[in-house]
């Protein structure tokens, strides 16, 4: 893949594997999303994916 392909999805998955826990506390807190098996192995899934991902983003 291509290096300018690859930096902006890297850089995405960095800020994302930052954002998710906020959006997961605000979507818990206010109701719109319950706690469930399911809810909880999507997060796991996309947060676990964002970090791999992102790992070796540096932002500047």
């Amino acid at each position: 893949m291509s290096e300018s392909v690859v930096s902006p999805l890297r850089a995405s998955a960095f800020w994302a594997t930052i954002a998710l826990p906020i959006v997961a506390l605000v979507l818990l807190a206010t109701g719109t999303v319950s706690v469930s098996l399911l809810t909880t192995v999507s997060f796991l899934t996309a947060y676990g994916t964002c970090a791999v991902a992102g790992h070796n983003h540096s932002p500047n």
